[in-house]
């Protein structure tokens, strides 16, 4: 086929036939790693996500955190600074 005044089309200031005439398509993104990672950080970071998980575990308590030996440590400490420990003596 050759490009001639009836088949002339014009796309960008370039000329083309029927044929080879660039279709406007939009396909699909595929899920690539980094866009699952950007949607599962967008529903991390939601206001609303976070708020819903704040109501949901409002009314749990706190779980108490076992003593460990940095922790005695330092309430050991704690205990002989202390004035009324040291005036209980």
């Amino acid at each position: 086929m050759t490009l001639n005044m009836k088949n002339y089309k014009g796309y960008e200031k370039k000329p083309y036939c029927n044929a080879h005439y660039p279709k406007q398509s939009f396909t699909m993104v595929a899920d690539t790693p980094e866009n699952l990672r950007l949607k599962q950080q967008s529903e991390l970071q939601s206001q609303v996500r976070y708020k819903e998980e704040f109501e949901k575990n409002k009314g749990k308590g706190f779980s108490v955190v076992a003593d460990t030996p940095e922790l005695q440590r330092i309430k050991k400490t704690q205990d002989q600074i202390s004035n009324i420990k040291y005036h209980e003596e």
